[in-house]
């Protein structure tokens, strides 16, 4: 076994694991098999034909979680998509007589491309402005449905008859049962693997921050649309499961009531937890529609007074709140030890030593960013060459920020013009740029506590454009050891800087913008940032832009300076030329900090 493996397999053992998405869903696959399978087993049809329906709305809740968690999206019509799968595969199969088969690709292609109705406006609105248009759509389905008798049958709905697919084949098992008990569990696994994956951390990171999403190469509006996709499908599939079933498709077994069931089964069992699905249909639908089944016609009252008691007693759900009270009792603080760059360094061998040359890789002409009357960056002429690092400095509000979101893509010049490498990239977008080789940090370091420590990092390495390194991977190597299953929710806020410092190390970006990465560092934690920084510029050859109030660290490690001063440059050179400039001392009188 490998040195990185040992290490890793013996920090696994000492800490608690940081996750328990997979327990939740081997739990899950149990909790389905049970409902799914034992009724047939003691032939009781009453509540074989009651589980399939529930666990047709288990998966359907599934996929509900994924898209209202994982993909940060409001959706109130995931009712809408199982109805287009039921009714369109109906219509063929019971009017039209296709086979069953071909009808149900036809229903899948109905809620398809009912999921891209829904996607299309994630585009432009999200959170519960996006969930109001869902809702929209989920009260007028019925409706609809009632308004094309012509093609539905109206209100009188469709009867199926699927004898072969309720014929039993042993131990009280038919095939319909098969399917329906199994259909959740891939459900299921479906959702454990997309987060797991690079698509899935995308997602929650264009979810959680968009603006961090672009500087990472991610395009938020494309993963809201991947994810609806992905969510009809597995919404429509359940539709199709749904008719043969129920064996009948009305109207009224579409109401909007159908969504918020889904809704609140996310809600009451935990948003985000595997197991949340599970345990949410088991109290949000079998609860009133059977236990409670005198009180039927207060189904909707119902619902809500359930939501609104887990929501009390249960803030985050009922395996929500079992989760975090897990997590509280294994996450630690280790103080300034948590997060340490210094001892990581020597796993980076880099190259010869290097200066900086003579190729100019970021340069500004003219840059002019106004917002409203107020100009920000005003007629600016900046130049940066390869392997420099270039300091940006001035008071607040003199410009350095606006410059550098001008420069990840993150706004728009109004006037002027700026190149990356040679490449005019004045109108690219933010994500085009950031694939160009920029890496970026941001004031408020941009970490995700959802996240492990060690997946906070590897965004860099997902966000990397061509093949990594050598030296880059036994950095990762090393970094996923220690810090597999530790929290970012503990970290310091100087912590949490290098950490953002350190996955646009990941990201092997050639250009490096620092926005204030010193702020909040303690003077050790200064000094080994200010030693990371001359390592990536003198032996791994990045060009860096660093904008910084700390003076003496600016001082101390760049080759260039720029200072800015209401929106323009007003002095720029080496450090030495920089402390004896006129134009330059007054701004900073009293001390080596602004």
């Amino acid at each position: 076994m490998s040195e990185t493996m040992a290490a890793r397999e013996g920090g696994a053992r000492g800490k608690p694991r940081f996750s328990s998405d997979l327990p939740q869903m081997l739990i899950g696959f149990v909790l389905i098999a049970i409902t799914g399978f034992v009724p047939s087993i003691l032939g009781n049809s009453y509540w074989v034909h009651t589980f399939q329906l529930v666990n047709i709305y288990i998966a359907a809740s599934v996929f509900q979680n994924f898209l209202f968690v994982d993909a940060g999206q409001k959706s109130f019509g995931q009712g809408v998509l199982l109805g287009l799968g039921a009714y369109v595969t109906a219509i063929f199969f019971g009017l039209h007589d296709w086979p069953f088969l071909l009808a149900a690709l036809a229903g899948l292609g109905a809620a398809t491309a009912g999921g891209l109705l829904f996607a299309f406006p994630a585009l432009r609105v999200q959170y519960f402005h996006l969930g109001f248009v869902t809702l929209s759509a989920a009260i007028v389905f019925p409706q609809l449905l009632m308004s094309l008798d012509k093609w539905t049958n109206g209100i009188n709905g469709i009867s199926v008859s699927m004898p072969g697919l309720h014929q039993e084949w042993f131990l009280g098992l038919s095939p319909l049962t098969l399917m329906i008990a199994v259909y959740p569990m891939i459900a299921l696994a479906i959702h454990y693997a997309i987060r797991r994956s690079r698509l899935g951390r995308d997602m929650r990171v264009a979810a959680l921050s968009p603006e961090a999403a672009r500087s990472l190469g991610i395009r938020p509006g494309v993963m809201r649309f991947i994810a609806f996709i992905i969510a009809a499908i597995g919404t429509g599939v359940c539709g199709i499961l749904y008719l043969p079933a129920v064996s009948f498709v009305s109207p009224q077994g579409f109401n909007v009531e159908l969504s918020f069931v889904f809704f609140f089964a996310v809600v009451v069992g935990g948003r985000g937890q595997m197991l949340g699905p599970i345990i949410g249909i088991w109290i949000v639908f079998i609860l009133p529609n059977i236990a409670l089944a005198q009180f039927v016609e207060y189904r909707l009252l119902i619902y809500g007074l359930l939501t609104l008691l887990t929501v009390i007693l249960f803030p985050d759900g009922i395996v929500g709140s079992i989760e975090r009270w897990r997590a509280r009792r294994g996450v630690t603080g280790r103080g300034e030890q948590a997060f340490r760059v210094d001892r990581f360094l020597e796993t980076l061998e880099g190259g010869r030593e290097t200066r900086p040359g003579d190729e100019v890789v970021v340069e500004v002409r003219g840059g002019t960013k106004k917002f409203g009357e107020v100009v920000a960056v005003d007629a600016v002429d900046l130049k940066v060459r390869r392997g420099e690092i270039h300091g940006l400095i001035g008071a607040n509000g003199s410009g350095k920020t606006s410059l550098l979101n001008v420069l990840s893509g993150l706004s728009r010049l109004n006037a002027g013009s700026f190149l990356i490498k040679g490449e005019d990239a004045t109108r690219r977008s933010a994500d085009r740029i950031a694939d160009m080789g920029i890496g970026r940090t941001f004031q408020t370091p941009r970490i995700f506590p959802q996240f492990s420590l060690w997946d906070n990092l590897r965004l860099g390495i997902d966000a990397r454009v061509g093949d990594g390194s050598a030296d880059i991977a036994r950095l990762a190597d090393a970094l996923e050891a220690e810090f597999a299953q530790d929290s970012a929710e503990l970290l310091s806020h100087g912590q949490r800087r290098l950490v953002e410092v350190m996955r646009a190390v990941l990201k092997e970006a050639d250009i490096i913008f620092f926005d204030e990465p010193a702020a909040g560092l303690s003077q050790g934690e200064r000094a080994n940032f200010a030693k990371l920084v001359r390592f990536l510029a003198r032996r791994m050859g990045k060009t860096i832009i660093l904008v910084e109030h700390d003076l003496e660290l600016v001082w101390d490690i760049a080759d260039t300076i720029t200072v800015m001063e209401q929106g323009r440059v007003v002095a720029s050179g080496s450090p030495e030329a920089m402390s004896n400039d006129p134009a330059v001392q007054h701004m900073f009188v009293g001390g080596r900090r602004a």
